[in-house]
């Protein structure tokens, strides 16, 4: 487990977009930085502290600095995949709590947002309107959003109230109507503003925060068909205002839906 005990800066270097039509073996050396790999497509096989690995599409792998790492076969058909070098300004340690970073050294994403997320820090790092800082930023996201994928797949997540976990899934069920923080408070007979500081002091958020969230998690399945349009898309999950989603969209994924659409390769 990787982990760092504060959130201190992260120095970029550089990332990229690896592809390759077959044989590609990766290269045998000691990096002084961490590396971070995504396989985007086809399969990776290399080996990294005298651990042998098989990086397949969707999965992450961290390359500790000092440590060897080579290629152990060649690959097979297309292999895509995305990197980055990076060091921490406060040094990783292993450990499994009290950590602001807490990433495994490999695993599997759950949902696209990584490979979106690691899209658009290649993508600013190789355009000059960006500071050194907002490509900093950019990994900084990258690895939270690694840290809440492995919390929530361990089920450390700050929800772990039942009730709590059944209001997320009614949101989840029914944001597609015109649902409000009274709705949810009738259908578990609650009062409104009770439950609304409950849910606030259980989850860091709010009701209406979590109801907006979840719709546009809903458009992302949306948007992922090139058949339907952004205004279907916004209408489809319980937005009634086009503009109005696209700015909430772009506050909480960071781009607009067309750009999240180019991000996973829908045109």
């Amino acid at each position: 487990m990787i982990c760092s005990g504060e959130f201190g800066r992260l120095h970029f270097f550089n990332a990229g977009n690896l592809v390759s039509r077959g044989e590609f073996i990766h290269q045998r050396r000691v990096m002084k930085c961490w590396v971070l790999i995504y396989v985007l497509s086809g399969r990776l096989d290399i080996s990294s502290g005298g651990i042998c690995r098989s990086v397949a599409s969707g999965e992450w792998l961290f390359l500790k600095p000092g440590e060897e790492h080579f290629g152990t076969a060649p690959s097979e058909g297309e292999l895509s995949y995305l990197w980055a070098h990076f060091s921490p300004e406060t040094p990783f340690f292993e450990a499994e709590s009290g950590a602001a970073y807490t990433l495994p050294e490999y695993g599997r994403a759950s949902s696209q947002r990584i490979s979106v997320i690691f899209r658009q820090l290649v993508d600013c790092s190789r355009r000059n309107m960006y500071t050194t800082r907002m490509v900093e930023c950019a990994l900084e996201m990258l690895l939270t959003e690694l840290t809440q994928e492995h919390l929530d797949s361990c089920g450390t997540g700050r929800a772990s109230n039942p009730l709590i976990e059944d209001i997320n899934e009614w949101i989840r069920l029914n944001c597609h109507r015109q649902i409000t923080i009274n709705d949810v408070a009738e259908e578990f007979h609650y009062n409104p503003e009770y439950l609304s500081s409950l849910y606030s002091r259980e989850t860091g958020s709010t009701l209406t925060r979590s109801i907006v969230m979840a719709r546009v998690d809903i458009s992302k399945r949306m948007l992922s068909d090139r058949n339907m349009s952004i205004k279907e898309a916004a209408f489809s999950c319980g937005f009634n205002d086009e503009k109005y989603y696209m700015r909430v969209f772009r506050k909480f994924e960071g781009m607009t839906p067309a750009q999240y659409r180019s991000a996973i390769g829908v045109k």
